[in-house]
């Protein structure tokens, strides 16, 4: 499925980095190549909780609280309500960018944060040359302030920069004890130290987020494969049994016993009614057990995702029906023995989209 990913990321994020939607477009691979595993559905609560569990935790090494993870991934999908496709790689993009951590995707450390601090300790330098006067000291606090949330948005691996007496203008040098006297009157007295407090703070700040992010760093983060990728879309269909193999992702057959008996379930590709190959090998287990047991007969259902049309949906369902048992009847099972039978609901809820749209063959009698 061709996709201009960056383009949609882009539509959020105007100047993102071209190399990190590049490597999350690698991360999730074959994931991407079905149009239903390359969104991310935030009304479904399951595929919220396999982007926490599989793209935070595992993949970002996160280990804040599941509700903190819950509100990033929440204000992610307030962010994009407007956007009827919420593409999965805009999506992890922006986890990652609201995380600070798209440098685990090849991009560059925060420069915002770097200016932050610049601004916080330009405040504090601006206090020593005129702390006699309120308005300046006013004035000062707000920009120290920026400087300090500046900081919180670097993932300082570096060390903080040494503290250094902010020099002040004059005429000529001055002691620690003149520049805490300086300024007009009694005004000036008792103020010389609120720059070097807010200097302190700036300075805490940087290594704290700094030990913070080489903590991160040395968590060990499985290197992503299309199997992981593969995993974080797709759960497997609510039959009441364990299949006995993965849901393809799109045309496919999975066979599986219930109640002690064979069956086969059809996957389909999103608006296809055309029957996979696999039939051909994984039918034998079903055409033996009718050979061995006359008196039974084989049920088909048509089921359909709740996505599109209705009246669309319930044709398509009825189609592939009609497909799986033309089918079987071309590879020698009697005509009289397939049964098409309609589903009490066939619209599937609840489930990936991948699982949904499927035809149910079972043993009757």
């Amino acid at each position: 499925m061709a996709e201009d990913w960056l383009a949609d990321v882009r539509k959020y994020v105007a100047d993102a980095d071209e190399t990190v939607v590049s490597a999350i477009v690698k991360y999730l691979g074959i994931a991407l190549r079905n149009r239903d595993s390359s969104l991310v559905s935030f009304s479904d609560k399951k595929e919220t909780d396999r982007v926490r569990e599989n793209f935070l935790k595992k993949k970002l090494a996160l280990t804040d609280d599941d509700a903190t993870l819950d509100a990033a991934i929440a204000g992610v999908g307030e962010r994009m309500k407007e956007d009827r496709t919420k593409n999965r790689v805009t999506v992890y993009y922006l986890l990652a960018q609201h995380f600070g951590l798209l440098t685990l995707f090849g991009g560059a450390a925060g420069a915002a944060g770097a200016a932050g601090a610049a601004a916080g300790l330009a405040a504090a330098g601006g206090l020593d040359g005129d702390s006699g006067k309120d308005d300046d000291t006013t004035s000062a606090v707000p920009l120290a302030a920026a400087g300090l949330a500046g900081a919180s948005a670097i993932p300082a691996a570096a060390a903080p920069p040494p503290a250094a007496s902010p020099a002040a203008p004059a005429p000529s040098a001055a002691s620690p004890q003149t520049a805490y006297s300086s300024g007009d009157g009694e005004k000036g007295r008792g103020m010389g130290w609120l720059p070097w407090l807010l200097l302190l703070l700036v300075l805490a700040a940087l290594l704290f987020f700094g030990l913070r992010y080489c903590s991160k760093q040395e968590a060990a983060v499985a290197p992503a494969t299309d199997e992981t990728a593969i995993s974080e879309t797709v759960a497997p269909a609510d039959t009441g049994t364990a299949p006995v193999a993965a849901i393809p992702e799109g045309a496919g057959v999975v066979a599986a016993d219930r109640e002690g008996k064979p069956m086969l379930t059809v996957y389909f590709d999103t608006g296809k009614s055309e029957v996979s190959n696999d039939l051909t090998t994984t039918a034998s287990s079903v055409k033996a057990y009718l050979d061995s047991n006359p008196a039974a007969t084989l049920a088909v259902s048509g089921y359909n995702d709740p996505t599109g049309n209705a009246a669309a949906n319930a044709e398509l369902s009825k189609n592939r029906a009609q497909s799986v048992k033309a089918a079987l009847e071309k590879l020698g099972f009697a005509a009289d023995k397939v049964v098409l039978e309609k589903p009490a609901e066939a619209t599937t809820t609840g489930t990936d989209n991948s699982a949904a749209r499927r035809v149910e063959v079972t043993v009757k009698g």
